[in-house]
């Protein structure tokens, strides 16, 4: 093969890669506006005011339901019940959550301690609900010092409940 035939070779090589091998090239081209606008973000958010009351709800109760947890000393066998409502803000579509309950930075002090949060009788911590905005929910927050605590353990020891935040968080649609 002869120079000239190797180099118109070389350079027709050279022209199909820079077209990417496509083996053609297109001069003319158009664009098209779709449907829309701006794409906008919802809100989401949780109000509980602070309307909520404290009761004994144990199975057995001597002295009342009413619980001041700034005073009142819990011991084995004692549940007590924090009721209130709360107003979500959930602007958006596929809206669900999960409604918890944050003790602050002092964690629960043993086992025998049992913290549930829920609404209308469902254990939101793990069953999510569906939320929309406006919607009040009644939320209960129950703390259980259970019965079998041995001996004197847990004997002064706190749950902190002044510093205590009910949290919604969204998750999504299953």
């Amino acid at each position: 093969m002869n120079r000239k035939t190797k180099g118109a070779l070389a350079v027709g090589a050279g022209a199909i890669l820079l077209l990417g091998g496509v083996g053609s090239y297109a001069l003319w081209n158009d664009t098209e506006d779709i449907v829309g606008g701006n794409i906008t973000t919802g809100d989401f958010g949780l109000d509980c005011g602070t309307g909520g009351t404290w009761t004994d709800v144990s199975p057995t109760m001597i002295g009342g339901s009413a619980i001041n947890p700034l005073e009142d000393l819990m011991v084995p066998g004692d549940v007590w019940k924090y009721s209130g409502d709360c107003t979500v803000t959930a602007t958006g579509k596929n809206m669900k959550a999960t409604l918890g309950v944050n003790l602050g930075t002092t964690n629960v002090p043993s086992d025998n301690f049992v913290v549930t949060t829920s609404v209308n009788g469902t254990d939101t911590t793990t069953t999510p609900i569906d939320v929309t905005n406006g919607q009040e929910l009644p939320v209960t927050v129950q703390v259980e010092f259970k019965e079998s605590t041995p001996g004197t353990e847990d004997t002064n020891a706190s749950v902190q409940v002044s510093n205590m935040k009910i949290t919604l968080n969204q998750v999504r649609p299953s």
